[in-house]
Parts: structure tokens; sequence; C-alpha cells
């Protein structure tokens, strides 16, 4: 058969996934040991352009086609993107009890579990099989694949997916784009008021980045590391940062250090032109809106403008706090300061 080379090369494209050498072998109608000497010659080959993409081989005898790490960040954003938590923690369930039935994993997570099950059969990653009036459940090599496991063996599966819960990072709502920004890999929890899937994960993670005075609150539900931050003004984040910082990626924790800084210089550019010009005096009605006033260096008077955060309902100047703000924490101190320098301005 002509074209052997290019045939596996497509066939590993195709897979999305591992290929073992049977497979390849039969695809092209050459042994085994001829399909691995035509298939480590394309690995040189990839190797050699310096491609974007590489070919490796795994110690099972399957080759897999994937991203080559440097590159990886990059095209992160385009990759499918992890399970979500409760789904993860359903996954963990029959990885940790498999074989185990449908109904028991049912019992233990509740009736969402059979929209978790529905999405874990079209991933591949779980596969059922009629027992009774219910089903068996066990993970599937697809599983393995995923989650980078060199092995299938259950008790493997259940030991390497403990572990990789275990290093996650646990991360409130507020802080979850401050994270992602910094190449943090979390989990969002509502450590709070957790509902039953946030107790259940609260158990998996070791550590969680919450605000500042909530830790004897979360305690309650939570025995790992707690890690407070703020992030009311540039300065609090920036502070949060080094506190966080070591998680997550040199690149994204520089690029989001100098995005900081920059925002902070204009922002007291702006407040500085203003109180030459106007010379405002502003009165704070709470805790936060004196953090900002005094960030931003004007004048504190009791009988100022009055500035408040618009969940208190009153001021002569309001501003969004995290319920009425954006999604980002960035974007969320930029709208607060927007705020302010445009109500003084009118």
């Amino acid at each position: 058969m002509k074209n052997e080379k290019e045939i596996i090369e497509a066939a590993l494209f195709a897979a999305g996934g591992t290929v073992d050498i049977t497979r390849l072998s039969a695809l092209i109608g050459r042994s085994e040991d001829e399909t691995s000497l035509i298939a480590d010659n394309l690995i040189e080959e990839y190797r050699q352009r310096e491609s974007g993409i590489e070919i490796i081989r795994l110690k099972d005898t399957k080759y897999l086609m994937q991203v080559r790490p440097e590159y990886s960040e990059y095209v992160r954003s385009l990759a499918p993107k992890e399970l979500p938590a409760p789904v993860l923690r359903t996954l963990s369930m029959i990885a940790y009890h498999q074989p185990v039935t449908q109904s028991d994993i049912v019992k233990i997570r509740g009736n969402m579990a059979y929209a978790h099950i529905h999405a874990l059969l079209e991933m591949g990653l779980i596969t059922s099989a009629p027992k009774g009036h219910t089903k068996l459940l066990t993970t599937t090599p697809r599983f393995a694949e995923y989650f980078g496991l060199d092995s299938e063996d259950p008790e493997a599966v259940r030991n390497a997916l403990k572990m990789k819960m275990a290093a996650r990072i646990g991360v409130t709502p507020m802080y979850e784009s401050l994270l992602r920004r910094c190449g943090i890999p979390c989990v969002v929890v509502d450590a709070y008021n957790p509902s039953a899937d946030d107790l259940a994960f609260l158990s998996d993670i070791q550590m969680l980045v919450i605000s500042k005075g909530y830790t004897e609150k979360v305690r309650r539900n939570f025995s790992g590391e707690i890690v407070e931050i703020a992030s009311t003004t540039f300065d609090d984040l920036l502070g949060s940062i080094k506190i966080i910082g070591k998680y997550g990626k040199k690149n994204d924790v520089s690029k989001v250090i100098s995005e900081l800084e920059e925002l902070k210089e204009r922002y007291r550019e702006r407040s500085k032109k203003l109180d030459t010009k106007l010379h405002p005096m502003v009165k704070p009605a709470s805790e936060m809106a004196a953090h900002i006033l005094n960030d931003l260096g004007f004048t504190i008077s009791q009988t100022g403008i009055l500035v408040a955060p618009d969940y208190l309902g009153v001021g002569d100047i309001t501003f969004p706090t995290h319920r009425n703000a954006p999604s980002d924490v960035i974007e969320r101190i930029c709208a607060r300061y927007d705020a302010i320098l445009e109500g003084l301005q009118r």
C-alpha cells in the first residue's frame, strides 16, 4: 500500500487521542514492527520540522498527535473546557467505585446524576452495560487518555483522579477571573453558601481563595488551606497577586501585574487633574468608599460629596459593587473608579 506514512498521520489527526499500534497496523496492512518503524520515522519528521504539532509514542505502544507543550498556552482558549465541577464529582464517584450501578450513583449524587452520566457517556469517558433494572458503569480507555494516565487499571484510575482533584485550587466566583488571568488552574465553588455539590467538592480541594474577612464562615465547611485576598483597588489586586502568583504561569502573572500598574497610574493621573481643576471634597459612606477615595487621592470631608457603594441606596455618587459590576475583577475596579471620577465631573 502506498502513502502508509500519510495514512498513519491522517489517522492520528482524526482520532483526537491515542491510537494503538494494532489499529495502525491494520489500517496500512503491515506488521506491527513495520508499522512502528514508519510511525517512528513520522515522529522524527515532525521533530525536524519544528512544527507546532508533535507525535509522541507512549509506553504501551500507542501513538498520539498533540500540540507541542511550548505552544499549548496560545491555543488553550480553543481547547475543550474542563468538566464542570458537578460532572467531575460524579465521574470521580464512578471511578472510585467502579464497577458501580447507575442507581447507586444516583443515590449518592441525586437525580442530577442522570444528566451527568449522559454527558460522560457522550464524551466516551464511561461506558454502561445493562444490569437488571439499572446499568453498570465503568470508566473507559478514553478516560485514561483524557486525564493523561498510563494505565487503565481501575485502581490506578482511582489514585490518579484523586491526586488530580486534590491538587486543585478552589476559588469563589468573585476571584475566578483573576486566577484565570494568572494562569492558575482552579475550580469555582460557592464557599459562603455552599450547595450539596459545593460541599462535595470542598472535600476534594486542598486550597481555597476567598475574600478577606470570611475565613471563620468558610471554615465551617472547609478544613484545607484558606487564602484571603482583596480587590477593592489596584493596589489590593497587586498585593493579592503577590500571594497567589506563585501558583500561576510566570508570563501570565507578569502581564497582569503590568496591566494593573499601568491602569493604576492612568487613574491616578485622571484624579490628580480633576483634583487640581475642581478641588472636590468627598465624604465616604462606607469603609470601601473611603479606601477607593484615599487611593485616588481626594480630600475627605464630613461636609463633602457623599460617595457610596450602590447597595446602600444613598449617595450623591454611587459606584457598582460586585453584584452590579463586570465579572472580570480588573474591569470591576475600573467601573468603580470611572463612576466616581465621572460623577465628580458632573
